[in-house]
């Protein structure tokens, strides 16, 4: 195997990592696990079936898995930080809320596999 290909599996060895420390955290301390956090384990362990039977279909998985993070649909880290980005008026608005480990993981994914990304967006809109 050589560098770049094991270099696509760097941002998912951090998400297992930190769901790792997410459940040795749960078993030492008082703080529990959420929804969030039992999504984010179903959604890795899809990314890791994919990447194993299709690769392909493994980095999209990812991605996916990233992008749900980042928008605090799912957890990764036992503490849920979230920034909001919006606006609201008596708390009801539009609110973007962002997840700061989820978004620096998604980063590293994209800048890795930017030439795929690339590779796949032309093919998308290309006529």
């Amino acid at each position: 195997m050589n560098f770049r290909r094991i270099l696509q599996y760097i941002p998912l060895a951090i998400l297992i990592i930190a769901l790792g420390y997410s459940i040795y955290t749960t078993l030492t301390t008082n703080i529990l696990l959420v929804n969030k956090h039992y999504w984010s384990v179903f959604f890795v362990l899809a990314s890791l079936i994919a990447l194993v039977l299709r690769p392909k279909i493994g980095k999209v998985i990812t991605f996916i898995t990233l992008l749900f993070g980042t928008l605090n649909l799912i957890a990764f880290t036992p503490v849920i930080e979230v920034y909001s980005f919006g606006f609201s008026l008596n708390k009801a608005g539009l609110d973007l809320k962002v997840q700061p480990f989820s978004l620096w993981v998604f980063l590293l994914f994209i800048i890795i596999n930017i030439k795929a990304i690339d590779r796949t967006l032309r093919g998308a809109f290309s006529d």
